[in-house]
């Protein structure tokens, strides 16, 4: 008896052995699928992180030329409006 024992054991549990493998088998074949999904969404996201990067880089390049401006413009502004005032007291005075 205990030499059968064996091919029952053997005769009844490979197949399921077998068919665990097999699911096995198409469980890894999944989760390497999503990796690869999840690879190419991490990469299209990271796409995208480095083009508003850009952006913003090139953005902040124009805002800083803006600024430098309009500070040009004010100073000039306050320099007519200081020659404006002295203009007022001298024609005052007269």
């Amino acid at each position: 008896m205990a030499a059968r024992a064996p091919g029952w054991l053997e005769r009844v549990l490979l197949p399921q052995m077998n068919e665990m493998k097999g699911e096995i088998k198409a469980i890894d074949a999944r989760i390497e699928g999503f990796e690869g999904k999840v690879e190419g969404e991490f990469r299209a996201v990271h796409s995208e992180i480095k083009r508003l990067d850009e952006k913003i880089d090139s953005s902040a390049g124009r805002l800083e030329e803006k600024i430098d401006s309009l500070d040009k413009r004010m100073d000039v502004t306050q320099r007519v409006a200081v020659i404006e005032e002295k203009m007022r007291e001298l024609e005052s005075k007269h």
